[in-house]
């Protein structure tokens, strides 16, 4: 699992302001608890918020993704999942929720699965048009035209891995 101190600062009044300090965990889900938490963001995020039909959103590829849970100081508040396609790797139901956006939790989430992906493998997503720079600050490429997916824009999205040259 991954470790990450965030900071966030909470105004109380206008010229008082404290420091808390979070712990944010991200792990491989492994446990019927992890899994019951992941659908319950991604239920709050895609088909509460984002109106997605649940017949869209719940998949036939459940069974054959490898999905991971992000914890903020015990609690579920994100998740993301990838499985192996015919055109590489592809990251897909990336979910945070809403109070938990802009921390750094999503590109903790990326980042954690691009370390499990072997360097060799193709990395893509369909990324929702609002989050394509986002993505882009991560490293991924837009591939193609925009599309539709379950009445929403999606732009396809390549990783570009770093590479380092020898002096």
């Amino acid at each position: 699992s991954v470790l990450v101190q965030a900071a966030e600062i909470l105004e109380y009044s206008k010229n008082r302001a404290e420091i808390r300090y979070m712990e944010l965990k991200i792990k491989l889900a492994d446990s019927e608890l992890d899994h019951k938490n992941i659908l319950l963001i991604r239920r709050e995020v895609f088909i509460k918020e984002q109106q997605i039909p649940v017949e869209i959103e719940i998949d036939e590829n459940e069974e054959n993704s490898t999905y991971i849970i992000a914890y903020l100081n015990f609690k579920a508040v994100g998740t993301a999942r990838w499985r192996q396609s015919v055109n590489g790797v592809k990251l897909e139901r990336f979910a945070v929720l809403k109070k938990y956006r802009k921390k750094g939790i999503g590109a903790a989430l990326t980042n954690f699965i691009i370390a499990h992906i072997p360097k060799e493998k193709t990395i893509y997503l369909n990324s929702q048009k609002p989050a394509i720079g986002f993505y882009e600050r991560l490293g991924f490429v837009s591939v193609g035209s925009f599309f539709k997916e379950a009445d929403i824009a999606h732009q396809k999205m390549v990783y570009q891995r770093k590479s380092f040259k020898k002096a």
